[in-house]
């Protein structure tokens, strides 16, 4: 499977939900990525998940219904829904939202992808259940050489499961030395093009595509145009068990 795909309503399905389509992007075990094309109208269920989800905005606006409140979502916003939360979204917006739905940690095969609700009163939220919303365009929390970066979800904003910044690069630079992680890496370019190198595979990736690299892959990315190019960076600890796993033994 390539490293890096791109999100076209052209490869959607029907959903089951009037006006709404979707993807499967990825699934790696540290999460599940999922493209979500609403029409004017569309009007997804309420619902909640056993992991938790990362709804990231990538065009036009809709109404994301959360507990027992909502939230106009637009282009370039991040939220955090924790796992159990009651949410669902409605787009009366008159144009069309397109969307990407992150799961973390992935669904596992046989498991529920969702459990429908009709109301929130159905379940007992604890007080920890909150979600979070972030901007891509808000402050910068640190300005490196050609990067500006952003930080959207992490442990402070109630995200345990992976952390987003947000990234505006400029160029054109020079490519760095391929390096590795230790957690899987998921990359969404919402602007320009960035120019990636994946397990010695080098590619342009294009605005709306998502590059998933594998915890251990070596890897680099770069701006070699001198328009700037944003993305959204996400850091997804690897399952456990990876770090579990015996090393191989050399034969005598």
């Amino acid at each position: 499977m390539p490293y890096s795909r791109r999100i076209s309503a052209g490869d959607a399905v029907d959903a089951g939900y009037p006006g709404y389509r979707v993807v499967m992007e990825a699934s790696p075990e540290s999460a599940t990525v999922l493209a979500g094309f609403l029409g004017d109208g569309g009007h997804p269920p309420l619902h909640t998940h056993d992991v938790d989800l990362f709804f990231v905005v990538l065009e036009g606006n809709t109404t994301v219904r959360l507990g027992y409140g909502s939230h106009q979502a637009k282009a370039g916003e991040v939220i955090y829904i924790p796992a159990g939360l009651p949410h669902g979204s409605d787009n009366q917006s008159g144009a069309a939202e397109r969307h990407l739905e992150i799961l973390v940690p992935g669904i596992r095969p046989g498991s529920p992808f969702l459990r429908p609700v009709r109301s929130a009163d159905e379940l007992q939220l604890p007080p920890a259940v909150a979600p979070h919303v972030a901007t891509s365009s808000g402050k910068a929390t640190e300005v490196t050489g050609h990067e500006t970066r952003r930080v959207l979800t992490d442990e402070s904003t109630g995200a345990r499961n992976g952390q987003i910044t947000a990234v505006e690069r400029t160029g054109p630079e020079d490519p760095v030395t391929p390096a590795s992680r230790d957690n899987d890496r998921l990359i969404v370019v919402t602007q320009g093009e960035l120019t990636a190198e994946i397990a010695a595979r080098p590619a342009p990736v294009p605005a709306q595509a998502v590059i998933v690299i594998p915890a251990g892959v070596p890897h680099r990315i770069w701006n070699s145009s001198s328009e700037p190019v944003c993305y959204l960076d996400f850091d997804l600890p690897a399952p456990e068990a990876y770090t579990r796993l015996a090393p191989v033994q050399q034969a005598n």
